[in-house]
């Protein structure tokens, strides 16, 4: 995710503010800071008598997954890691775990953000400044690494050659979304998930759509690169600069923005008029999605509820919990503990491995439920089994038997 707003937290980033060494230093804030491998990381402490909708990593624990996704991208993405050297030569490279970072987002989950505008030093040097949220503290560095080089690099690299704006949203997330796929080979994800499936569709159906109509149209040879389950980036980034210098030197990169956006809209539209007359609980739960997220249209927290139910009732797990979130956070509608520990009970029930977690919070608190430790115990365990590590905390902290 691209921003260029300024960023939301209070911190100064800038040569002088980090440390001339690894050594790590902690502000009268809280905030941890050290450079590591020509970068300035920092982790930032949760503003005092804030409430958010997961638990915080701590500012040493955000900073320290970011340095390890860091060297991972680094280590095992040469691509990648020749990127971050161009930019640690131009200027300063600042990534920041921040845990008030979206400042306010319950229907989408926003992981990091890059963010140039933010802390602009004097003088010709650039700072290529990304922001991990509290929802990417939380996240493991090897999932983090391929996020970081959709921010990082891909946006970096735009905003080394000057062309964040004036090239479209769609091509600049085009150009991310391709150092992120490189990122997931490079990496060794395997393709055959249905998260790496649903962000191939993404990547070349959505984000990198236009740039393909034009390769057919222009260099119809070159799109044989994508034929292969791990399509050669390299090659079809050499092309898509190709491809941007062609837009602006013709100005469809001015005119083609309404355009994009009304193409957009009219398929938005179709696929939710295909996916509300479907009777299947999984278009159901990404019907709800859409309007919890604002996904290519106005988000609507009580049409969202409305399919999550649907999907929900007819034994979708994760439409469960995601009823359970809403009632248990008042997320458009009153809160209702009760109604949320009967949902997240169903979607543990069938495998959900945060509901798991949520549920049995909720019986060694006694809140929606009656209090039951022993049983509440047993769902961590679950939760914990499934890999999820705020549980194995949680569980850790209880202690005993």
């Amino acid at each position: 995710m691209l921003s260029l707003t300024r960023a939301l937290c209070p911190l100064l980033l800038g040569a002088s503010l980090m440390l001339p060494s690894t050594a790590v230093s902690a502000t009268d804030d809280g905030t941890v800071q050290f450079m590591h491998k020509g970068m300035q990381i920092a982790g930032k402490p949760a503003p005092e008598g804030k409430r958010y909708d997961i638990e915080l990593a701590s500012p040493a624990e955000g900073a320290d997954t970011v340095r390890k996704a860091a060297d991972i991208l680094i280590e095992n993405s040469t691509y990648n890691a020749k990127a971050i050297e161009k930019l640690k030569a131009a200027g300063n490279v600042v990534i920041v775990y921040d845990p008030a970072f979206p400042k306010r987002e319950l229907t989408k989950i926003t992981i990091a953000a890059f963010l140039p505008d933010f802390y602009q030093a004097e003088g010709r040097a650039k700072d290529f400044l990304t922001v991990v949220g509290r929802f990417g503290g939380k996240w493991s560095p090897r999932e983090l690494a391929p996020v970081l080089a959709h921010e990082l690099t891909g946006h970096g690299m735009q905003h080394l050659r000057g062309r964040l704006e004036h090239v479209r949203e769609v091509d600049l997330e085009c150009e991310a979304y391709l150092y992120q796929e490189k990122a997931y080979q490079d990496l060794g994800f395997d393709k055959g998930t249905r998260d790496m499936v649903q962000f191939r569709k993404v990547l070349e159906g959505h984000w990198c759509a236009d740039f393909k109509s034009w390769q057919r149209k222009n260099k119809r040879a070159a799109l044989k690169s994508w034929d292969q389950l791990n399509p050669d980036i390299p090659t079809i980034l050499d092309d898509y600069l190709v491809y941007i210098d062609a837009l602006r030197s013709s100005g469809v990169a001015v005119s083609a923005v309404a355009k994009a956006k009304q193409q957009q809209a009219r398929q938005t539209r179709q696929r939710l008029a295909r996916l509300s007359e479907s009777t299947d609980p999984e278009d159901q739960f990404q019907l709800g999605l859409i309007y919890a997220r604002g996904i290519g249209t106005d988000m609507n927290p009580g049409t969202a509820r409305g399919w999550f139910e649907k999907a929900a009732e007819a034994g979708h797990g994760k439409a469960q919990y995601e009823l359970s979130r809403i009632y248990w956070q008042g997320d458009g509608v009153p809160a209702d503990k009760a109604l949320s520990a009967q949902w997240a009970k169903s979607a543990a029930n069938n495998g959900v491995a945060e509901a798991a977690y949520l549920y049995g919070a909720m019986l060694i608190n006694g809140d929606g439920v009656a209090r039951n430790p022993r049983e509440g115990r047993k769902w961590l365990e679950k939760a914990a089994d499934a890999g999820l590590s705020k549980a194995r905390d949680a569980l850790k902290k209880l202690g005993g038997n």
